[in-house]
């Protein structure tokens, strides 16, 4: 998606001169956006950004970049926590791209990847033959190749694995002049530099030895000049740790290791950090593979966190809740051994031991979503990432941690320690709000001093993040002038002009660590508006929630959920984290008068979000991206008025009621070409697409008819509520329950409605229909129109809430089951977002029916007797009830039916999302994000029973596949004895 605003600082010649190159090259403003930021908390708006599809490509665009004045600044996933992924010059993106994975051979333990593979992807790539790549970083799900060699990166194993330098055989590299060399200790490529860099070092291995002496097992900043004195033939070594400002890397052959047989964890419980750097120094002994630290800031940011809670209730954190926790890894040998040596000192106040891999997984899940955890707490003090990479030796710990507190203490301010205890490394990352002055101070003061407190322990103040914008000028004081001389000196001999991601490692003055700051921290974002939405979940505002994105590049990762159209497109506005870096731009757009909600480039971000609600449950900071887009189409619509479009999609339930009167006579219009050209030239609608067809017989009107129903109006009396309706059923002998029949139930799919009841009544549950309720308003929500969507919600609120017990022995609100999962989570979450009073407890009451049918088999094996039938079922989840629910339980509630095997599949968005696949403007990249969930429905076989509960997703694959789903009503309904 490009805009077409340029910047006007970029001539047409240079940019001519770029494009001629044959590269793809974006100089628009949106791409100028999209590539100022990284990570980190720093912000540079470059002027263009390439995308290079090979290396020669790669080449063209340097040279021509460079001769047309511009800086070059390579970046890849853009997960830098100091700023070496940005610059003022043309960024060259080696991940959108360069992604190939290919020579991986065996016996020689060797594999070659483009610079722009993930961790991820390589070591699923490696997984099946048995072989992995060692250096886990925390970021491994978007991390690229290139870029943990440019930050000689190495994750929380470097005891057992080293850092990334020691698994790299050879490079392709791309050097200023354009030339293309391929180096490495079997390749004589660039023999003149290596010698004239050897002899330069050889002169300086006192000063290596004064200033770095041994017992560090993370890298020291910079070069990796001892590095390469120990391995002269090696240029690897002298690139590995470059960020970028050497040269660029292309692609590596790669040293791969064999998985681990046998693996093991041990969690032991302080009630001090102070303890837990004691314990790790006394566990050193024992040879892990890895000891982390986990203390009660990350730990508290868990709660409530839907995709951590299982992780809490293994560590049983709420019922003996501790201040730190020390994750200890052993691998292969003598692993049970050991973790019994572990146990048996004694350590902390508890321990635990985990072997099966689902567990260990779940505790390393909270380890490496650290960052994004800890900025995502509520409020503008955040814990800021700045002197987060320092390293000492291990044993060197407990005082260096006593000497930050002392540095912490006298300015009142907190901060956690987590990370590699192991290697020495604490990522220490003190709470302070970046938009105040005075914590600004604070924020220099302790950056200073922390830099001369790691000096004093000849430690690495930058021992695998990099040096970037934030320790560029702590270089001097760390490296001395003599080895900071010769750096600037191999800096020389690879790019003589200075054009390769100048300013960074080097202090030049251009960058101090409090400069170059993110806008929204030096000019906070003021709104035009007044936000309507509560941010009920967690921040409270609007902005508050749009600050949680910290650009860590967790949406970029590639599992199915998060994020749907990123996946589908490689491109990174389509990224929540783009989104948000629009977002924040945007609305601090004030010259010439230009209407910010207006902009190419907020419609850019906003117009293929899906709504899905990935985002919230997925980004460790629950960045709800659904409720930004929301607010901003309402204040557009606010300030603009409401379209035809918005008007007509907003309101399904009225074109149902009136489809459902005439249904044939709908049915036959629907398919009418002249009519569906019309509505797709005023409206939008794809003519391509089939349109749902109308009952006829609409579902309520067969509920009136059928023998047992009984319907509430609001005659009956309000009384309290119940707990959990679930529990009331089976031990109170509650028997009512309130069926929510949405619009699609009512209009399209009675028979979805009539197998939900069959089920219900075969528990001995009497259901009941909420006479006069209104549309559950997700469609209007959807589109912004935020107005219509609060109406609908009042009422049904206030009818709900209003409701008694039909039967005049009992007076207690029922629970209300919802069949289509988006109206489940309006009423579960965005009733309360809409500020409407009484959605709180409703919500309480709120459940998806297949949610609530398990729960009472659950508690009540027998209450439902069903045939047996040898069947498999692949069930989809819907993102929305994803987004609240674990989906796990959908498989549980298929396999009570006897002979069934159901599986979750790893699916992500359907691309339906209600209209937004009807549309013929977004009709290809609706096909494009459905692709990989057709892909798995079909590798399920022609035989597996597909169940799909949101009516967008059965629309989706029964148009594209051969495969028609069922809604789990049905599948439970046809199975009843």
């Amino acid at each position: 998606m490009r805009s077409n605003a340029r910047y006007c600082n970029v001539t047409d010649a240079a940019l001519r001169k770029l494009q001629q190159t044959g590269c793809d090259v974006r100089a628009d403003r949106l791409t100028c956006i999209l590539f100022a930021t990284d990570a980190s908390i720093y912000q540079i708006e470059p002027e263009a950004a390439a995308f290079p599809r090979s290396a020669r490509e790669a080449s063209a665009v340097i040279c021509a970049g460079i001769d047309a004045g511009f800086s070059i600044t390579p970046r890849g996933a853009g997960t830098s926590l100091v700023g070496n992924a940005i610059g003022d010059g043309l960024i060259v993106d080696f991940s959108r791209h360069n992604r190939a994975i290919s020579e991986l051979l065996l016996e020689k333990r060797s594999v070659r990847v483009g610079a722009g593979v993930v961790l991820d992807q390589l070591n699923a790539f490696l997984k099946p033959h048995g072989f992995c790549f060692g250096p886990d970083v925390a970021t491994s799900s978007r991390a690229t190749i290139g870029g943990m060699i440019a930050n000689n990166s190495s994750g929380a194993r470097a005891p057992f694995y080293g850092t990334t330098a020691d698994h790299v055989l050879a490079t392709e590299i791309v050097l200023a002049d354009g030339r293309i060399e391929k180096i490495g200790a079997q390749h004589g490529a660039l023999e003149a530099e290596r010698a004239q860099i050897e002899q330069l070092l050889r002169r300086q291995t006192s000063e290596m030895a004064e200033r770095w002496p041994p017992g560090m097992i993370k890298r020291w900043p910079g070069y990796g000049l001892e590095r390469f004195l120990r391995a002269p033939k090696n240029l690897n070594e002298i690139l590995a740790g470059s960020e970028g400002t050497l040269a660029a890397i292309f692609s590596a052959e790669l040293k791969i290791s064999p998985l681990p047989r046998e693996k093991g964890l041990g969690l032991i419980f302080f009630p001090s950090v102070n303890e837990a750097m004691q314990a790790t120094v006394a566990l050193l002994d024992l040879k892990p593979a890895a000891v982390e630290h986990i203390d009660r800031p990350l730990l508290d940011q868990t709660r409530g966190q839907l995709h951590f809670q299982a992780a809490r209730d293994l560590m049983e954190l709420d019922a003996n809740p501790c201040a730190a926790v020390l994750i200890v890894e052993f691998y292969d040998a003598n692993v049970a051994e050991r973790l019994a040596i572990l146990q048996a000192r004694r350590l902390g106040l508890r321990s635990k031991i985990l072997t099966s891999a689902r567990e260990m997984d779940l505790v390393w899940s909270v380890r490496k979503a650290g960052l994004s955890l800890l900025t995502g707490c509520v409020g503008a003090k955040k814990p800021v990432a700045f002197i987060e990479d320092a390293a000492v030796r291990p044993a060197q710990l407990p005082e260096y941690v006593r000497g930050l507190e002392g540095i912490m203490r006298p300015l009142g301010l907190e901060a956690s320690y987590y990370g590699h205890a192991a290697s020495g490394l604490l990522h220490v990352r003190p709470v302070l709000d970046l938009h105040s002055a005075e914590d600004l101070k604070k924020f220099r003061q302790v950056a200073d001093e922390t830099s001369a407190l790691v000096k004093q322990f000849k430690g690495s103040l930058s021992a695998e993040h990099g040096v970037g914008i934030a320790r560029t000028e702590y270089m001097r004081e760390q490296l001395g002038d003599e080895l900071l001389g010769a750096m600037r000196e191999i800096k020389r001999i690879f790019d003589p002009r200075g054009r390769m991601n100048p300013g960074k490692i080097f202090g030049t003055g251009k960058f101090q660590i409090d400069s170059s700051l993110r806008e929204n921290f030096t000019r906070p974002i003021e709104l035009q508006f007044t936000p309507r939405l509560a941010f009920a979940f967690k921040d409270r505002s609007f902005i508050g929630n749009l600050e949680q994105c910290n650009g860590c590049g967790g949406c970029r990762k590639e599992v199915p959920t998060m994020c749907p159209t990123f996946l589908a497109t490689g491109e990174e506005v389509m990224s929540t984290r783009g989104r948000a870096n629009v977002i924040r731009k945007i609305l601090q757009w004030r010259e010439n008068g230009n209407d910010p909600l207006e902009s190419e480039e907020l419609d850019a971000a906003l117009s293929n979000c899906l709504s899905c609600k990935g985002c919230t449950p997925e980004c460790p900071s629950n960045v709800n991206l659904a409720l930004l887009k929301a607010e901003l189409l309402y204040a557009a619509i606010r300030k603009h008025g409401l379209g035809l479009r918005e008007r007509i999609l907003s309101r399904p339930d009225l074109l149902g009621e009136i489809g459902c009167a005439f249904p044939r006579t709908a049915n036959a219009a629907l398919r009418f070409k002249p009519l569906r050209a019309l509505m797709e030239k005023t409206i939008g609608l794809s003519a391509k697409r089939s349109l749902p067809k109308y009952a006829s017989e609409r579902f309520d009107r067969w509920f009136q008819k059928h023998a047992v129903a009984a319907v509430y109006d609001r005659r009956n009396a309000a009384v309290a509520g119940v707990g959990d309706p679930g529990a009331a059923i089976i031990d109170r002998g509650y028997k009512e329950v309130i069926l929510w029949d949405d619009t699609f139930v009512r209009y399209n799919e009675p028979h979805i409605g009539i197998a939900a009841v069959k089920v219900l009544e075969a528990l001995g549950v009497h259901v009941l229909l909420a006479h006069r309720r209104k549309c559950c308003g997700r469609p209007a929500f959807s589109q912004g129109n935020l107005d219509t969507a609060a109406k609908f919600a009042e009422h049904n609120i206030n009818l709900l809430s209003s409701l008694q017990n039909a039967s005049p022995t009992r007076t207690s609100n029922p629970p209300i089951l919802f069949l289509e999962p988006s109206c489940y989570s309006m009423f579960a979450e965005d009733y309360r977002e809409l500020k409407i009073p009484g959605a709180e407890s409703v919500a309480e009451r709120s459940f998806l029916f297949e949610k609530f049918v398990n729960d009472v088999l659950e508690r009540e094996p027998t209450k439902l007797r069903f045939q047996e039938r040898d069947e498999s079922v692949a069930i989809h989840a819907h993102c929305h009830a994803k987004s609240i629910l674990d989906p796990a339980f959908m498989a549980r509630l298929v396999e009570k039916l006897p002979g069934r095997k159901a599986k979750v599949l790893e699916t992500g968005c359907c691309g339906m999302a209600g209209a937004f696949g009807m549309m013929e403007a977004k009709r290809e990249l609706s096909l494009q994000v459905a692709a990989p969930m057709l892909q798995k429905i079909r590798a399920e076989g022609a035989d597996v029973t597909v169940i799909a509960s949101g009516t967008s997703c059965r629309h989706q694959i029964s148009e594209l596949s051969e495969a028609r789903p069922k809604h789990m009503a049905e599948l439970l309904a046809e199975a009843l004895d």
